[in-house]
């Protein structure tokens, strides 16, 4: 009995170290154009009237909705109050779920499908950069410094708590925050993540399966002349080839200021931060057409088949010629929006990466993911 009793516990306690561990919220390349969960909720004079306003107010809801998600903020105020006899043109279709209606009220939740080639030209003609590649897994590791010593694990840590609170994404970043668990501090240290220790970065965020590690450093003092509160916050962005450190704000609040709505403050700049500059390194600013010769290795059709299914998912790609077919290998042409550095983006999350080639590139699969840089 006492036997059992342990293996019972090591294996709650194992299902306890990986607790969301697998949580992602990312949308795919498919998805990109799709807003989901639209919430409308309109009254008229009938029931009918209420369900036509109710679907064209969420409608322009899913367009400013999807103009956050592709492009920067300034673009947004510029083209979310189109006409709507313009919007629809942009929209394939809607799908209507949860409907509840009375007399003179309808509420519902919208799905809305937009075309992505009629999206695409639109932000074309009015001169708007977007972006469509959803990023590879972003793992935050918050560190709250107080009295000059890092916080990461320890309890109270209010930074790591705004963090965990941090609502389910939906656009083109996946946001992961560590659960906290036996694992994660096994992992990493506080001071370690203080240091920037790139061999415990990178264990950790291989078991998040993250491709990029961002430590985000809060720092709470009063300022001298008026003694409010202010929240300093700095970001350091791990990835494959660089170290990037920046200055995201100083939140400075009000006498009586709950500490906890300065951190929520603060997780979303470090967020928008994260966010725009994913969009703005892969920003789409012209619908020409680069061709890529690309060489694919493969041991197989059903390899080729594979590794074309994963090429169709990538927006950006609008097209594959097959030039040349054997058992060991592929000879494509990619032709792409944008530039080599979106391709490579745009390959990563699917473990594909490109190796320059006397005749062109060679696309490789990544055996050695995570921060690790492949040779």
């Amino acid at each position: 009995m006492t036997k059992k009793l342990g293996l019972i516990f090591i294996g709650i306690l194992t299902i306890s170290c990986f607790i969301g561990i697998s949580v992602s919220y990312s949308i795919t390349s498919k998805r990109v154009f799709v807003i989901e969960g639209v919430a409308v909720d309109e009254t008229s004079s009938t029931a009918l009237k209420a369900r036509e306003k109710a679907l064209e107010i969420g409608q322009k809801r899913a367009w400013k909705k999807l103009l956050e998600r592709m492009t920067l903020p300034e673009k947004v105020k510029k083209v979310a109050d189109i006409p709507f006899s313009e919007l629809r043109s942009l929209i394939r279709g809607y799908e209507v779920i949860r409907e509840r209606t009375s007399t003179v009220r309808y509420l519902a939740d919208l799905n809305v499908t937009f075309s992505a080639d009629e999206v695409r030209q639109f932000f074309l003609r009015n001169n708007i950069d977007y972006a469509e590649t959803p990023s590879a897994p972003v793992l935050v590791i918050p560190l709250l410094i107080r009295q000059g010593a890092p916080s990461l694990w320890e309890i109270p840590n209010p930074w790591r708590d705004a963090w965990q609170n941090l609502p389910k994404q939906k656009g083109l970043v996946d946001i992961l925050v560590p659960a906290g668990n036996l694992a994660d501090i096994r992992d990493i240290a506080a001071i370690q993540a203080l240091r920037g220790d790139q061999k415990k970065l990178k264990k950790i965020a291989k078991r998040y399966n993250a491709k990029t590690v961002v430590v985000a450093k809060a720092f709470k003092r009063f300022g001298i002349k008026d003694n409010l509160p202010i929240l300093e916050i700095i970001i350091t962005k791990i990835r494959t080839d660089q170290v990037e450190e920046t200055i995201i704000d100083t939140i400075k609040g009000e006498i009586g200021d709950d500490l906890l709505e300065l951190l929520g403050v603060g997780v979303t700049r470090v967020v928008n931060s994260i966010v725009d500059s994913w969009k703005r390194e892969n920003a789409v600013t012209t619908g020409l057409l680069l061709r890529v010769p690309v060489f694919v290795p493969i041991n197989g059709l059903n390899n080729w088949l594979e590794i074309k299914s994963q090429l169709d998912e990538i927006g950006i790609l609008k097209r594959t010629n097959l030039r040349r077919l054997s058992k060991r290998e592929a000879f494509i042409d990619l032709w792409v929006t944008g530039n080599i550095t979106l391709l490579e983006n745009a390959l990563r999350p699917k473990n594909l990466s490109l190796l320059k080639h006397s005749r062109g590139f060679i696309l490789s699969h990544n055996k050695n993911t995570n921060l690790e840089k492949n040779n």
